[in-house]
């Protein structure tokens, strides 16, 4: 029964492919299953998708812009002094 199910059950790779792809669009019913059928049966992969759905989560909720918008904006002086820095460390 193992080999059938090598044989046939997407990969884990593919599964990691498919769970971030799943977070943008909605995939077909078949894929939708075949991730659901691995992550029973693999730990590993259903710690990523925990993990992946966490991390969304998590930036979703500080990507606002109303929320982070900055009250002031940086002196020329504070510019100029964060291009220098940023040129130095890409040299």
């Amino acid at each position: 029964m193992m080999c059938w199910m090598a044989k046939f059950m997407p990969s884990c790779k593919e599964i990691s492919q498919l769970v971030s792809a799943s977070m943008d669009t909605k995939l077909p019913l078949r894929k939708r299953l075949s991730i659901r059928l691995h992550v029973l049966m693999c730990g590993l992969c259903r710690r990523y998708e925990k993990q992946l759905r966490l991390l969304r989560d998590g930036c979703s909720r500080y990507a606002s812009p109303d929320e982070n918008a900055v009250e002031e904006p940086l002196s020329p002086e504070a510019m100029a002094r964060l291009k220098a820095a940023l040129d130095r460390r890409r040299k």
